[in-house]
């Protein structure tokens, strides 16, 4: 019973590991000059996940995505090319877009009217004349970001002279190709203010240490004591849970557990038929997933035994955690707070492959048969509300999610304490220190 961990390399050597390992001072958590150091060296160098294209399918529709005090506005031009821009007027700084979402059929400054198209060129200075000199239309377009789209995904950069996404994310793009993410649907999209800093948030998914203790169902599903975990450069990391079986820690049931019996019966396996088998369960659905698949629609061939039914969680540096399955994708992770170390936001995104290729709820595709998704179905809202909400049980990301909700503001007070120093990680918290490592490499203005 022990995780096994693997670091690969980027092409041109760059290695997965650090040099140095880096101490977790609890002044990394709570300092307002370590959130304000992050923003200038991290936040505004890396790749970041912004939304989806799905939310921009024509010409003039937009959302605008926001990070600490950065407003960014992703649009659709009239060539059908995905724009970025800082969402500011470069007349005297006023936010243009005030809205989550939309569509206009040009931008336009609500404060004193400059108008620009939807390739952000300046087009129009209302009274002109009265500039003097005259305002050059070509030296004061809106000041773009750079935007990348992978497997339908919009990622931005706030750094011009930022390498592109795919050397950013190397291999992991080949490794996440058969879940073919641009074919799925959104199901459901909620943020939640917490009370912890981001880092706090990070470290909370980084491992599995914690889950005997605060996700016991997970015993009856998933083995986290013999994940195996993957390193990568950059802060990017991974680890594969084996599914459709129990945790190694413990006798093997006779039965089959009670979370299983229903994702059975949907898949047309009896769960009777495993007593005294219980762990012949992982392949029996592998098989019979393919078999299911192939009724429905939904083509399983280009994925693994493992990809079939196990869970793979990938970790992109610096936010951006993705739960995989073959039918469902979870996209989350915190935004750090303006101005509040003690503070972040947490955004989850659900999406699943639509009913109409086969995510049929009777038969037991994904994990979450009460969420579907179809591409008739108008977008879910974002629903947004507080941690407080989730303890009172008004709002849920899921239970393993709102588990780790409520001792997130506890884990972040804690550091305040003087009886407390800095955090000491066993062999299970490899990816926390990875983690961690890359951000002081960051910290320490190397590229």
């Amino acid at each position: 019973m022990t995780q096994k961990t693997l670091e690969e390399s980027f092409p041109g050597e760059i290695s997965a590991r650090t040099a140095q390992r880096a101490p977790l001072h609890k002044r990394d958590y709570t300092d307002p000059a370590t959130l304000a150091a992050e923003w200038e060296e991290i936040w505004t160098r890396c790749w970041l996940f912004a939304g989806l294209a799905s939310d921009v399918p024509d010409a003039g529709d937009y959302f605008v995505y926001t990070l600490g005090r950065e407003s960014i506005v992703v649009l659709r031009d009239e060539q059908g090319d995905l724009r970025a821009f800082y969402n500011v007027c470069q007349h005297r700084g006023n936010r243009i877009f005030t809205g989550e979402s939309g569509f206009v059929k040009q931008v336009v400054c609500p404060y004193h009217g400059w108008r620009y198209a939807l390739d952000g060129s300046l087009v129009e200075v209302p009274d002109a004349g009265r500039f003097c000199p005259p305002v050059e239309k070509d030296q004061r377009s809106l000041k773009p970001v750079q935007l990348a789209l992978w497997a339908g995904i919009v990622w931005v950069n706030m750094d011009p002279l930022a390498p592109p996404l795919e050397s950013y994310l190397g291999q992991i793009i080949g490794n996440l190709a058969p879940y073919h993410f641009e074919n799925m649907v959104l199901a459901k999209h909620q943020t939640v203010l917490l009370d912890a800093n981001w880092k706090t948030v990070r470290d909370n998914f980084l491992e599995q240490y914690h889950v005997d203790f605060i996700h016991p169902q997970h015993a009856s599903f998933v083995d986290c004591c013999n994940s195996t975990n993957i390193l990568w450069p950059y802060g990017h990391s991974a680890t594969m849970v084996e599914g459709y079986v129990t945790n190694a820690r413990y006798p093997v049931p006779r039965h089959t557990p009670d979370h299983l019996v229903p994702l059975l019966h949907g898949l047309g396996l009896d769960p009777a038929d495993f007593t005294g088998q219980v762990p012949k369960i992982r392949q029996a659905v592998q098989q019979r997933k393919r078999e299911v698949g192939n009724d429905l629609g939904f083509d399983y061939s280009g994925f693994t035994d493992a990809q079939v039914s196990d869970i793979w969680q990938y970790d992109i540096f610096p936010n951006t955690f993705m739960t995989i399955q073959a039918e469902e994708v979870w996209i989350y992770g915190p935004r750090p707070h303006p101005t509040d170390v003690d503070k972040c936001y947490f955004d989850k995104w659900t999406l699943q492959i639509p009913t109409e290729v086969g995510c049929d709820p009777a038969r037991g595709l994904t994990l979450n048969p009460r969420l579907t998704a179809s591409r008739d179905d108008a977008r879910p809202p974002r629903e947004v509300f507080t941690a407080a909400d989730v303890i009172a049980g008004k709002h849920s990301l899921t239970i393993t999610l709102d588990q780790d909700i409520f001792y997130l503001a506890d884990m972040q007070a804690g550091m305040h304490s003087r009886g407390f120093d800095r955090a000491v990680l066993n062999e299970e918290e490899v990816r926390v220190q990875h983690f961690h490592d890359w951000v002081a490499y960051w910290l320490a203005g190397r590229r």
